[in-house]
């Protein structure tokens, strides 16, 4: 009799729940190949073609985690393109000639994917980019405009990682995005959206911790 009531005194015995720690920060570098198509400027009536070429571009983000394997964060991302100038030709201009910018962009991020192996990442970026240091590539002559512009952007991506350890993850995402340019002084023909394409390969680290009980 002592033995049957035993039984079932232990089994109501509540047990220790083992907590897992797990980063309260991630900070995540990526490298990857852009491309996208042209953007129409009215000011100063060119179009910058991108001639859909791919050209490296860096990326850099810190991210807090704040539920699950869910983070937000910032992202900051830089590339040295190539393009085609086309435009009304002068001192600062030219009909048709081979250029390069500086294409950089700073946004808020949001990043859900995690776990333990193989798993599936879900990205998305919004904010601001900016086209600067428009140089002609026979002789450095800076193209209008002079100072640059600055357009909002936004991109989603999706891809897959795998988790090394509770603080290491490598991806691999396809982000799309688009990059909104004004419209003053263009015609209903003209493009103003710059669709932008990169795949990137990401590497992800985190600090700190943050405990979640097992389930």
């Amino acid at each position: 009799m002592l033995v049957l009531c035993a039984a079932p005194a232990q089994s109501q015995v509540r047990r220790r729940v083992p907590r897992i720690p797990e980063p309260s920060a991630w900070v995540s570098g990526s490298i990857g190949l852009f491309n996208g198509n042209d953007v129409s400027d009215g000011g100063t009536r060119s179009v910058w073609d991108f001639g859909r070429a791919s050209v490296p571009q860096y990326r850099l983000a810190v991210e807090k985690a704040f539920r699950g394997t869910a983070s937000i964060g910032a992202t900051g991302t830089y590339m040295h393109a190539p393009f085609t100038y086309l435009g009304p030709g002068g001192s600062n201009s030219c009909e048709r000639c081979g250029a390069h910018l500086d294409m950089i962009s700073l946004g808020a991020s949001f990043h859900v994917g995690g776990g333990l192996g193989l798993h599936q990442v879900l990205e998305a970026s919004a904010g601001a980019i900016q086209y600067r240091s428009l140089k002609r590539d026979d002789d450095g002559t800076t193209l209008e405009p002079i100072n640059g512009n600055i357009d909002p952007y936004f991109t989603f991506g999706y891809g897959f990682g795998y988790t090394l350890n509770p603080s290491m993850q490598i991806s691999v995402v396809q982000d799309f995005g688009l990059a909104i340019h004004e419209r003053k002084g263009l015609t209903s023909e003209d493009s103003n959206t710059l669709t932008q394409r990169t795949l990137r390969l990401n590497f992800r680290y985190g600090f700190g911790n943050r405990l979640r009980a097992r389930r």
